[in-house]
């Protein structure tokens, strides 16, 4: 398959998968779609840029040659933290969001490659009261609570 085929298939599938969500958000009550709605158009039409910038000779260019598909970690790294993402939403239902937010930064931030242990930890020691500050205090929000706090 050649990486221009490639650049289209992903527009398309990016366009029909904004679209199902678009659609599957119409049956929301009141004006809870408004966030999904919007996100799903924008979706859409930053996949159209995508789709017609695919058809200028700048790309056609660019995207000369075959796919090649790599299997180092390196190459698969944003869909493991994709499905780490997906771990962390299921779990701050059941842990919490607290907890879960702590367990899943440290993960992420290991996982990316970063080693520098004392920024990771100051950036976690300024990060996590500034939430717990911004969304219990300052906005009263209500945040899932799990098996632990």
């Amino acid at each position: 398959m050649t990486r221009l085929l490639a650049e289209r298939l992903v527009a398309l599938g990016i366009i029909v998968a904004a679209g199902i969500v678009y659609f599957l958000t119409l049956e929301f009550p009141g004006r809870s779609d408004a966030f999904p709605d919007f996100a799903a158009i924008s979706i859409i039409v930053l996949a159209l840029g995508m789709l017609a910038r695919s058809f200028t000779s700048r790309d056609i260019e660019r995207l000369k040659g075959s796919v090649v598909f790599d299997f180092r970690y390196d190459a698969w790294k944003p869909l493991y933290v994709i499905i780490v993402g997906v771990i962390y939403s299921f779990s701050v239902i059941y842990i919490g969001f607290y907890t879960s937010s702590i367990v899943f930064y440290f993960a992420v931030t290991y996982m990316t490659g970063l080693r520098n242990h004392k920024i990771i930890l100051i950036t976690a020691l300024f990060l996590f009261p500034i939430l717990y500050v911004f969304f219990s205090l300052v906005l009263d929000a209500y945040l899932p609570e799990g098996l632990l706090f």
